[in-house]
C-alpha cells in the first residue's frame, strides 16, 4: 500500500491524537467503507457458453457445482 505524503501525516496524526496505530486507522476505514460482513448483490442472470474439445479441470469443477 502506498500513500501519498499528505495521507500518511493525516494518518500520523490521526494515530497520536486518538492512540490507535496507523493499521487499526486503516483497518477501521476499510471495514466501515466497504462493510466485509454484508456483499452487495445485484438482481439479473448470468449466462455463460462455451465449448471445449478438452476442458481444464479446474474449470470443468467449478461449473458442475454451479448448477
Amino acid at each position: 500500500m502506498v500513500l501519498t505524503d499528505s495521507q500518511h501525516a493525516f494518518l500520523f496524526g490521526e494515530a497520536r491524537r486518538t492512540g490507535l496505530s496507523m493499521g487499526e486507522l486503516v483497518r477501521r476505514a476499510v471495514d466501515e467503507t466497504y462493510e466485509l460482513e454484508r456483499r452487495p448483490c445485484v438482481r439479473g442472470f448470468e449466462l455463460s457458453l462455451g465449448l471445449w474439445r478438452n476442458p481444464d479441470a479446474a474449470v470443468a469443477g467449478r461449473r458442475a457445482g454451479a448448477r
